[in-house]
This record gives C-alpha cells, sequence and structure tokens, in this order.
C-alpha cells in the first residue's frame, strides 16, 4: 500500500500545473483538468500539508470529464485506472515530487466514498462508465468481491440471481414468465468487477405476435414498455430506498410494493449475507438514472419485506387461464410465480359480466398470498382490478 514515506520521483518540469478547466474549487481548485506530461489528466485533491497539496492525478478524456459533469460518472469512477499518479504541488501548483501508484496499492482511504457525484446537487452516479452506458446495469459490492478474485460459488450464484431477477424487474406484465426464447438481454460482466452490464432486450416478433395475440403488439411497442417498465423500477425502487435510509418506510408501502420487494430479496444487502451494497443503473438518453442499495437500507428492505409476507398484499400480473366452473383464475405474477387467484362469487361473475377477465389481461389485486413450490395462491380482498389493454395496430 501506498506510503508517502516511500521514495518518490524528481519532478519532470519547473513548470507549474496550469488548470484547463476547473470543474470544482473550494479555497483553490480540488478537481480539474490539465496537462500532466504528454497527455491530459483529471486532478483530484485528496490532502494537504502545510506548503503542500496533494493530488490523485489519472489520464483523462473528453467523455470522462463530460460524464464526471454531467452525473453519469462519480468522482472515484473519474479516478479509476489502473495507474494513479500521486502529486505534490507547492502553493504555486509547481510539482515537488510525485510518485506512480497501481491502482489496488493506492489507499482506500484517500479513494472519494462510492456513487459520490461531483456536485452536491446530484444525489449519486455510477462509479464506471460501462455502467452508466448500460441498458441497465447492476454493480454489486463486498468484501469478497474483490478486483482480482470473487469466490465461484458466491459468482455463480449472484450472476444467476441477477439473471432471474433483472428479467422480472424489466419485464412489462405482458411478458410476464415469458422464456428466453421470446425476449432476452444480451449481456457482459465487467472485468476486474462484479458489474453486469445488459443491452435493450432482443425480441422474437414471431412469439411477441403468439402472446399478445388478443392485442397485438409490435416488437417497437414492446420495446417502449420494458423502457417504461425500467423507468418505473428506478421511481419505485428510488422511493424505497429514501424511505429506508431515513427510517420511514411503512408497512402500507410495503405492502405496496410486495412484488418488487420479492423480486429484489436475493440481489441487494443485508446483515445476513455477503453484498455490502448494489447500485442499479440504467442510461436514459443524456442522463443516467442510478439508484444505490447500501446495507442499512437493503437490511430495512429485508425486514419489510418479512413482516408484510402474511399480511394482505399487492401482486401484479397477466391473466393465463380462467376456470368459470371453480369461479378462480390464474395469472402469472411479475414475481415470476403462477397464482391462482380465489375471489367471491360475487365479485367472479361481475368480472365475467365486464368482459374483462380474459386471457391476457393485466390483473392488479391485494389479498393474503400462499406461496407454494408449484403455483402460489392468492385469497382476494374485494374484487382484482382488470384491464385489458387497448388493441393497436401493427406497423
Amino acid at each position: 500500500m501506498w506510503s508517502i514515506n516511500e521514495p518518490s520521483l524528481r519532478p519532470w518540469t519547473t513548470d507549474p500545473i496550469v488548470p484547463d478547466e476547473i470543474l470544482y474549487e473550494f479555497n483553490g481548485p480540488l478537481t480539474f483538468t490539465a496537462s500532466f506530461g504528454p497527455f491530459d489528466a483529471l486532478f483530484h485533491h485528496i490532502g494537504r500539508r502545510e506548503n503542500s497539496n496533494f493530488y490523485a492525478v489519472v489520464q483523462s478524456n473528453e467523455q470522462t470529464v463530460e460524464a464526471l459533469q454531467s452525473g453519469a460518472l462519480s468522482i472515484r469512477g473519474a479516478l479509476s485506472s489502473r495507474t494513479i499518479w500521486i502529486v505534490d504541488l507547492d502553493l504555486e501548483f509547481a510539482v515537488q515530487r510525485y510518485w506512480i501508484c497501481d491502482q489496488d496499492d493506492f489507499p482506500e482511504k484517500l479513494m472519494p466514498a462510492r456513487n459520490v457525484p461531483l456536485y452536491a446537487s446530484m444525489e449519486q452516479a455510477p462509479d464506471s462508465l460501462e455502467e452508466a452506458n448500460a441498458y441497465f446495469s447492476i454493480a454489486f459490492r463486498g468484501e469478497r468481491l474483490a478486483n482480482k478474485s470473487i469466490p465461484f460459488n458466491l459468482l455463480k450464484s449472484l450472476i444467476d440471481d441477477s439473471y432471474e431477477a433483472a428479467r422480472r424487474l424489466l419485464s412489462p406484465a405482458f411478458m410476464a414468465g415469458a422464456k428466453s426464447a421470446t425476449f432476452d438481454f444480451p449481456a457482459r460482466a465487467i472485468p476486474g468487477s462484479l458489474i453486469l452490464a445488459l443491452d435493450e432486450p432482443r425480441i422474437n416478433d414471431a412469439l411477441l405476435r403468439r402472446r399478445t395475440a388478443e392485442s397485438p403488439l409490435s416488437v417497437e411497442d414492446a420495446q417502449a414498455s420494458f423502457i417504461e417498465q425500467r423507468d418505473l423500477f428506478f421511481q419505485e425502487t428510488a422511493e424505497l430506498v429514501a424511505k429506508a435510509n431515513s427510517g420511514q418506510l411503512s408497512d402500507s408501502l410495503a405492502e405496496e410494493r410486495f412484488a418488487l420487494l420479492d423480486n429484489l430479496q436475493q440481489i441487494i444487502p443485508s446483515d445476513q449475507n455477503r453484498i455490502e451494497s448494489v447500485v442499479f443503473s440504467a442510461r436514459e438518453g443524456d442522463s443516467v438514472l442510478s439508484v444505490a442499495v447500501n446495507e442499512r437500507a437493503g437490511t430495512t428492505m429485508h425486514r419489510a419485506f418479512k413482516r408484510i409476507e402474511k399480511k394482505a398484499v399487492t401482486d401484479v400480473g397477466r391473466v393465463e387461464i380462467v376456470n368459470s366452473p371453480s369461479k378462480t383464475f390464474v395469472y402469472r405474477s411479475s414475481r415470476g410465480k403462477q397464482v391462482t387467484c380465489y375471489v367471491s362469487p360475487e365479485a367472479f361473475q361481475t368480472l365475467e359480466e365486464s368482459g374483462k377477465l380474459q386471457i391476457g389481461a393485466l390483473v392488479r389485486v391485494k389479498g393474503h398470498l400462499t406461496k407454494r413450490p408449484q403455483r402460489d395462491q392468492m385469497a382476494a380482498e374485494g374484487q382484482p382490478d382488470i384491464t385489458v389493454p387497448p388493441r393497436t395496430s401493427r406497423g
């Protein structure tokens, strides 16, 4: 690990460092760009000692600086480089000495905190451009998730859980339970980390037509629905995390977001697993959506989910079977499971007479859910809210 007591190198120039662009300052430049030998570099202030200011310096480029300024990249992410120079500048910005440091040897205490953006007005930012530029990404952090190696069993379980969770979290209701032949996300793991980056889903047009025969959708319409579902995920998850961080996550909100919490259980941190934090990010036009779940928030969300499991909860999905003789119907939950829904004979008759209770209809139901290995059961309270998607012309 680098220490100031290690032998340093002599200045490569007698000229002072001249900032090209000051990105952040407080009693002097704290983060700025400048020429650094033969290349452009990002300087970030990491300490002060008498007449010296110490900066972490990395080779940078216009894309990184723009991402940092727009909030699409954290300060830590902008400093992520295999080689970090530690430069001692005097009060006139002349180089007094410097060190060359490998990223693995750079002290963690000198690195900016994770997901902290350049400006305080921005809430949080991804720690890598791979996260920022993805259609959807999941970044795990933890003591056992080191840059150099990850235990194989942990790697496998997180990838498997992330695959299942991403499909459920990002699928519109009409795609609930669809197999990978119908749609799938091209994915890649970022080397030296546990970051899973997904591209936009690839949708099989023929299988989509078959699945939405009652209310036909084009591939373009389906893609737009995936984006809407992704945006809804960030909106609802951000609210859950904010409430959890402030100690105000109510059972009523947890009950309303039951399906979302269920889908998140295996991939968010808690005091019972080996994940310290997880960050969800997505590129949306010129901006980036990002939600970070730390151990405190994750533990609160886990406990809220456990509390409400035996209470009346709200579930959503797509009707797959209507069984008139038994006055029940089966829907595919956004949680991925099939659910047999029991309603009162009067409510069932009302639904049938309305013409809404049909295969492919979208359902939102509140009641007592019993989880089972094959098919869950829902005892509805009152009448489920059922919506038949409008028929659309295929372009």
